[in-house]
């Protein structure tokens, strides 16, 4: 990575998210330049296109193919997707998580990236006493951030100003930094840490503003939940300090606050 200009640590953070906001592309078709290559003659040569907004939300965009994209066997140009959304390039069809697969051998090797990365705390341990105090308390981020991100992403200068604020006071300054200089290398990172592996998402000036709202819902739904891996009982608009009165999940009794 190259070295950052010495700046105070809120304007390197800053410098970083202008950087980095240009997120990961990954070019779908027949011509082996592509990231991702489809043998199939039906498929064009550069067929559609990509682009990694979180771990679980990407942007698919239709690049004038002959013979279409689809989602979930609707006709598109472009859309926000997810890892499982049934994916149609002419008559192949694949998940996006099976697409991403054939990036392997384009990727870092995980071995090389567990070497930056520490491993994101995970809620799908067996857990037979259903006490999840630690995974509801990262809860409060998500709940808290989601109204600010959704309020800044529509200013892009705005945004990179709360982004820095958030990311100095979660991870620190030395932490954001030394991801490698790549956007993977800090969703990764930041998956562990409410909405703000968003940040560079929401950031960047390839996505409309519609679109980052999109992804900011998409991702909210998927973790302000109940924690319990058996039970992820969705919490909507609950506030979370009424769900911390409340302890325990009345679906599947998970202990929520000890």
């Amino acid at each position: 990575m190259s070295h950052l200009p010495a700046l105070p640590p809120e304007g390197q953070i800053e410098l970083f998210l202008e950087t980095f906001s240009s997120l990961p592309t990954y070019g779908i078709g027949r011509k082996p330049e592509n990231e991702i290559v489809l043998s199939n003659g039906k498929i064009s040569g550069q067929h559609a296109r990509l682009v990694r907004c979180s771990a679980s939300c990407f942007i698919l965009e239709d690049l004038t193919s002959k013979h279409g994209t689809f989602v979930n066997d609707v006709r598109i140009s472009r859309k926000v997707v997810g890892l499982d959304d049934k994916i149609r390039f002419a008559d192949a069809e694949y998940t996006v998580k099976q697409l991403l697969g054939l990036l392997v051998d384009k990727q870092p090797s995980s071995a090389e990236t567990r070497k930056v990365l520490p491993e994101p705390h995970r809620a799908s341990k067996a857990n037979a006493t259903l006490e999840f105090a630690p995974e509801f308390a990262e809860l409060q981020q998500v709940y808290e951030q989601y109204p600010k991100l959704r309020r800044d992403c529509r200013n892009r200068e705005k945004m990179i100003r709360t982004g820095s604020v958030i990311l100095s006071s979660l991870v620190g300054v030395s932490a954001v930094l030394t991801t490698g200089g790549g956007a993977v290398p800090f969703i990764q990172l930041m998956s562990g840490a409410g909405l703000s592996m968003l940040i560079p998402t929401l950031c960047s000036t390839l996505l409309s503003t519609d679109e980052k709202l999109e992804i900011i819902d998409k991702e909210y739904r998927e973790k302000y939940r109940c924690p319990n891996p058996a039970c992820r009982d969705p919490f909507g608009t609950r506030e979370w300090e009424l769900l911390a009165q409340q302890k325990t999940c009345r679906r599947c009794q998970a202990v929520w606050v000890n």
